[in-house]
């Protein structure tokens, strides 16, 4: 009986500038595949598997994911249609974490994500076999890079690893800057992660890692050459897996947001100490003001001017560029983000990043500091322009 893909792309065709990068590629990967693409610099490695998890837009042709039961979902066609993947591991060549990311919490976080209940027991236990349980309490931003590339691989292969279920992972150039110890553990990850089922398509230009695939795949000029190799039989691995529940995309990009902003309040204190110093000046403005100018307290200018002074700091917080923008473009945590979210993603950030909650108390603030120092008998009025 001919095996089910878990992957199929066809008709594939993307361009990165004004370069035609993949063009017309098909290719299907099975259960058990680790599929290493190999081949230059600039060659097409990182686009192939970009598109292959729906982060780039494609110009021709559909990349298609299959479950267990044979259920299929696009991840991405050339139309712009894009559905929520299947659960699946991730590391991008440029490990997509957030530096403000507590080592211990961006696992549990990958694990959530694909729908693994693990706890900070379980997490440092997963940590110990790469030799950095004693780091887990640490930000990501102390370590070096080679633990921090430790890290993404970590992140990127444990769903896949600590579930029953087979699933598919995606591996961008995993051994670049691990030490021998971290390489070694690594392709006992991958022996493993075949020999239960997941399919791997990885990326490399290390030999070490590249004969630990089954099939070769060999991109140059847009399109793909394959070769078979035999990596044997190897050991069988015994592991206790996790619990499966359901997945927690939106909820974890929540969380995760939440959690940090908590850690590093940058997003509140820049968007605060600039609308209070403009408190402050519509303070002094209005309190410079002869409101005692019938003029004043019985023009529509007046009141436009004061409902304008008092809405002045809510407008100033939100125009400044929320945090979130930085930290999604650190390390392109946001493609990472993209990838497992799918198309929630998008509208998942835009509430998040919005600046709809800190201008309210602020235009209650203002209204309670500047109210005293308004023209008599015009709070009414400005109460009404306040709210249009």
């Amino acid at each position: 009986m001919a095996q089910s893909p878990v992957l199929k792309a066809r008709g594939l065709s993307v361009t990165r500038g004004t370069r035609a990068v993949i063009q017309k590629l098909d290719l299907e990967i099975f259960q058990g595949d680790v599929v290493c693409l190999v081949g230059e610099n600039g060659s097409g490695k990182t686009t192939l598997i970009e598109s292959l998890v729906g982060i780039l837009p494609l110009n021709e042709g559909q990349v298609e994911w299959f479950s267990e039961k044979d259920e299929s979902v696009i991840i991405r066609n050339y139309s712009g249609t894009r559905e929520k993947p299947y659960p699946f591991g991730l590391t991008l060549q440029s490990d997509g974490v957030c530096g403000e990311e507590k080592v211990t919490e961006r696992l549990i976080t990958a694990l959530n994500v694909s729908g693994i209940d693990c706890s900070q027991t379980e997490a440092k236990q997963i940590l110990e076999e790469w030799g950095m349980s004693h780091r887990g309490e640490d930000r990501v931003s102390q370590l070096s890079a080679g633990l921090r590339r430790r890290l993404a691989v970590i992140s990127g292969m444990a769903p896949a690893i600590m579930c029953e279920a087979p699933r598919i992972v995606f591996l961008d150039e995993p051994s670049e800057g691990l030490d021998s110890f971290s390489k070694g553990v690594l392709k006992k990850w991958i022996s493993e992660l075949s020999q239960y089922g997941n399919a791997i398509v990885m990326a490399s230009h290390d030999e070490e890692i590249i004969a630990c695939s089954s099939r070769i795949l060999t991109i140059e000029s847009g399109g793909i050459s394959e070769s078979k190799n035999t990596i044997g039989e190897g050991l069988i691995f015994e592991r206790q897996f996790l619990d499966e529940t359901e997945t927690k995309t939106i909820s974890s990009l929540f969380s995760w947001s939440y959690s940090i902003e908590r850690r590093n309040p940058i997003d509140t204190i820049g968007k605060a100490t600039p609308a209070v110093l403009a408190l402050l000046l519509s303070y002094s403005v209005l309190t410079g003001m002869d409101t005692s100018q019938a003029t004043l307290s019985n023009t529509d200018i007046g009141n436009h001017l004061a409902a304008a002074l008092i809405l002045t700091p809510a407008f100033i917080s939100a125009v400044i560029s929320p945090a979130m923008i930085r930290r999604l473009s650190e390390e392109e945590c946001g493609k990472w983000w993209s990838a497992v979210c799918g198309p929630q993603f998008r509208p998942a950030t835009s509430i998040m990043a919005s600046s709809i909650l800190l201008p309210l108390p602020l235009t209650y603030l203002s209204w309670f500091v500047l109210e005293g120092s308004l023209p008599v008998g015009s709070s009414e009025e400005i109460l009404r322009w306040l709210w249009l």
